[in-house]
């Protein structure tokens, strides 16, 4: 057959006649002769798409040229249908085998150039396949919206990117048994999917261009090579993994941290060869490895050195002796369940895995578990016998005789004790612009937990987070208000008791005391949703603003919106983090008249690469000042994702009539929206003034501004609020706020 297909290769169609039938067509861009079973075009040919079977199946013979899946001429914005991704093409044939037939996978192209918000609304997706078996051999498959298609065949058909700005754009999905890839180019950048979704994924001498959330992560890649122009190919692993055999990676930017997975799963790398600006590089498994994974790798080098993945956690690497090239499935071993909380005296677990293995427990904590085998030598019991006062935490594995290995990550309780009894109960007491919440508990040496919530007339206006809130930091807007405080007391192996409140105590502050600023590090901020718009306190809810309409999104009220939380990525340490899209943040000053004011604010974008927010479908987040959160009214810096970088923001001033907005800017782009990242604003005699900047250093080969300096003459109002809107997608997506200062003047 190979044979039979190199000559094709020269052959016009019209001699192949003879040779073409109801399940042996051919695509030929350049054909002008009317001969059964050829077509011009992929969309002429695919109704004519046979079953066919596994031993006789449908084959489409490919012949030189580029054939576009999707118009690139066409204006149409695609939109998806039924909550899905907008296709090019869906295609049904239970067994389908597309046959390149030039001399290079690169003299057929199949080829679309649309993506997130450039030609499409959503992850604008070239192919879905709807198959059994499908076969792909002999050629390009690209989304071409962020990468120019270069054609060496005929320089005429070349086409340049749709945009610079790297996007969501896929090639396609399969749907079905299996799919093999045999010299087959995959070209795309943000969220490649060459093709993903098959039960069964085999790729072998192929080529892949894409950066994050990009790969196949249940597949074998067999003598490929790969240019990563991101930081984590794989968006997840999880299931059986990826296997990678004799490939070659090629780091196209310059990242010093790089991971093969942004959710985690495992990973087999065998005879895999990395090439990287820099021997200093750190590669990873994954940003946050969990305790219980495990991934494998044989004769890894770094640059010709040999390296050992992921050797900041030793224990997610193994190396066992059956990592060959010869290997044809990936070296996993299942297990029931890969984390588990165990509670002295009422927990068991029960761990199985499908064939024999060995069970072991570290010998440090041999003594926090017993262990029950069960017949068979695949599954046994586990029943904690923790006696101490604290936690333990650690790895219960299973391994078969051939080196393959699988985790449980457990926490092992103490049983748990009732609450601790109060010996004195709680009451406040007022010190030097304090407020101290006093009482005594019988912890009996154990560490106190309790959880302390402050109210002024009724509202949360400061809890716990970590360690107990035992004092609260009057302000002027706490002068002649009543303050409270409920407790519910817990030391570390109890539950939490019920809450107890204390006496109520009317706050009195000195007349020296001033509503000239106001600041916070949110760790004692309430999280809990309070819509109540009122002088003094902060509304802690959701919003959905008019200029979000064409974007289809919305939360639940009956869910927080903020969390504190620790971050990631780019969001270092504790934070405050939107935990619903639409969360949003406003404070509403005393009663007055307010002139001159700023306000500093510190964040950490989560997104590294400087992109801000998960994609550009009206994601944004408005900084706000001289703001009147009953109407919606004043002025502010919106930091927004637009279509035209993937490495920065754009930053513009705007002002906020009743809720609608208007730029009173011009929009600057920049790389400042990073870690570190510092927004001030300031109002003075009527010239509003932001300036950006961030401790990250600049992007190496951007020509970007680094820090953001606007200016707008606007007209006086007398409001003193502020208001933080955040429309992006959550998760990954976030802005952690650190700090915000806010002086009136």
């Amino acid at each position: 057959m190979r044979r039979l297909l190199l000559l094709w290769a020269f052959l016009p169609a019209v001699a192949l006649a003879q040779s073409l039938d109801s399940l042996h067509i051919m695509i030929d861009a350049e054909t002008d002769f009317n001969v059964p079973h050829v077509y011009k075009t992929f969309q002429e040919a695919a109704p004519h798409f046979k079953n066919g079977s596994s031993a006789s199946p449908m084959m489409v013979y490919i012949r030189p040229g580029v054939y576009w899946i999707d118009d690139p001429d066409d204006p149409t914005v695609k939109v998806g249908k039924d909550r899905q991704v907008p296709f090019g093409m869906t295609v049904r044939c239970d067994y389908l085998h597309l046959v390149g037939m030039g001399n290079n996978p690169e003299d057929v192209v199949l080829a679309s150039q649309r993506g997130q918000m450039q030609g499409a609304v959503g992850n604008f997706t070239m192919f879905d396949f709807w198959v059994k078996t499908l076969r792909v051999e002999n050629m390009t498959m690209g989304n071409y919206c962020n990468v120019d298609l270069v054609y060496p065949l005929n320089p005429q058909l070349n086409r340049p990117k749709r945009s610079s700005a790297i996007t969501q754009a896929h090639v396609g999905y399969v749907h079905g048994d299996s799919l093999l890839a045999n010299k087959v180019r995959f070209i795309s950048r943000l969220n490649l999917n060459p093709l993903n979704g098959a039960k069964y994924s085999y790729y072998e001498d192929c080529h892949f261009e894409s950066t994050d959330d990009a790969l196949n992560g249940t597949a074998i890649y067999r003598h490929c090579d790969f240019d990563f122009y991101g930081q984590k190919p794989f968006w997840s692993t999880f299931g059986r993994g990826a296997m990678f055999i004799d490939c070659d990676f090629h780091l196209k930017g310059e990242p010093r941290e790089m991971y093969f997975c942004k959710q985690g799963g495992p990973v087999t790398v065998i005879d895999c060869r990395y090439h990287a600006p820099s021997d200093t590089i750190y590669i990873g498994w994954t940003a946050y490895p969990q305790p219980w994974l495990r991934c494998y790798q044989h004769n890894f080098t770094l640059n010709g050195k040999p390296y050992l993945i992921g050797n900041r956690q030793p224990q997610n690497t193994l190396q066992p002796a059956l990592l060959t090239p010869i290997l044809q499935e990936v070296p996993f071993l299942g297990i029931s369940q890969h984390e588990a909380t165990l509670l002295t005296g009422q927990d068991t677990l029960r761990l199985t895995c499908p064939e024999p293995v060995t069970w072991h427990i570290p010998d440090a904590f041999a003594s926090y578990v017993s262990v029950v085998p069960v017949s068979g030598g695949c599954a046994s019991a586990f029943i904690p016998t923790n006696n101490t006062d604290e936690t333990a935490d650690f790895c219960i594995t299973a391994t078969t005789a051939d080196g393959r290995e699988a985790a449980c990550h457990v926490l092992v309780k103490p049983s748990i004790l009732p609450p601790p009894a109060f010996k004195k109960r709680p009451r406040i007491v007022q010190k030097k612009g304090q407020l101290l919440l006093k009482y005594q508990l019988d912890l009996q040496g154990r560490r106190d937990e309790s959880r302390i919530t402050w109210y002024r007339d009724n509202i949360p206006v400061a809890t716990t987070h970590g360690a107990p809130e035992r004092t609260y930091q009057l302000t002027a807007a706490d002068q002649d208000h009543h303050l409270s405080a409920t407790i519910e007391p817990k030391h570390q192996r109890s539950i939490y008791g019920p809450a107890v409140s204390s006496p109520s105590r009317l706050s009195r502050l000195s007349r020296s005391s001033s509503i000239s600023s106001l600041s916070t590090d949110f760790h004692a901020f309430p999280c809990q949703w309070q819509p109540a718009v009122l002088p003094g306190y902060w509304t802690v809810d959701g919003y959905k603003p008019q200029d979000t309409a064409a974007f289809p999104w919305s939360f639940d009220i009956h869910k927080p919106m903020w969390k504190y939380a620790e971050g990631f990525n780019g969001a270092v340490g504790m934070g405050f983090l939107q935990a619903q899209r639409g969360a949003r943040l406003m404070y509403t000053p005393l009663e007055g008249t307010y002139g001159n004011m700023s306000l500093e604010l510190l964040v950490d974008p989560t997104k590294t690469a400087g992109q801000g927010f998960g994609s550009a479908t009206g994601q944004y987040m408005d900084v706000c000042l001289k703001f009147d959160t009953q109407t919606l009214t004043g002025y502010g810096l919106r930091i927004i994702r637009t279509t035209k970088y993937a490495n920065a923001v754009d930053f513009l001033l705007v002002r906020y009539d009743h809720g609608a907005i208007t730029p009173i800017s011009e929009a600057v782009s920049s790389t400042c929206y990073r870690t570190g990242c510092t927004i001030l604003l300031d109002f003075t005699d009527n010239q509003f003034t932001a300036r950006v900047t961030t401790k990250t250093p600049r992007p190496t080969n951007s020509t970007l501004p680094h820090e953001v300096l606007l200016k707008a003459t606007v007209a006086p109002n007398t409001f003193g609020g502020v208001h933080i809107q955040h429309t992006g997608s959550c998760g990954e997506s976030t802005t952690m706020l650190h700090n915000i200062k806010i002086d009136w003047r």
